[in-house]
């Protein structure tokens, strides 16, 4: 089996390379303004005619390095492990350490124990943010319904 290094270093791309990329990054945010996941499959042709389709994950790293390699940024790929620490935890989900214990403690999210360290499945942290996410949104939404009633009662009273 051929192994080739992985490159953990940032790449930045020259500014020929950037026009290139950000008609690509174009091309992948079609993708998602269409929100229409099953019908528009990006896939890799090679030079013979042979087609693969992106699988969905690698996708959306793709569209994300594409996204800031197009407004000049250097991106680096980081390899995360499966089982995480609470600071590497607390660092994903940008909260501080003794939030993400209270978080563990409560059970918003599983973990499990290792001698006396706690260690936190990366797909149950994942899932929590996604969680919370959709719950900010929720939030966000309803914030802006109440705004706009609220407008509409007000220019009620001063009519």
């Amino acid at each position: 089996m051929n192994r080739q290094k992985i490159l953990l270093d940032p790449v930045l791309p020259t500014e020929e390379e950037t026009i290139a990329i950000k008609l690509l990054d174009k091309m992948l945010s079609l993708k998602i303004d269409n929100d229409d996941y099953e019908t528009l499959k990006v896939k890799l042709v090679e030079i013979s005619g042979e087609e693969i389709a992106l699988p969905e994950s690698l996708y959306q790293l793709l569209r994300q390095a594409a996204h800031l390699m197009a407004a000049g940024r250097a991106v680096s790929l980081v390899p995360i492990e499966p089982d995480m620490t609470v600071e590497e935890a607390a660092i994903l989900l940008n909260v501080s350490q003794p939030f993400l214990i209270k978080l563990l403690t409560e059970g918003s999210i599983k973990y499990v124990k290792v001698g006396s360290e706690r260690r936190i499945c990366l797909a149950d942290l994942m899932a929590y943010k996604k969680q919370r996410t959709v719950k900010r949104r929720e939030i966000f939404r309803e914030l802006a319904e109440f705004s706009q009633e609220e407008e509409l009662n007000e220019s009620r009273v001063y009519s």
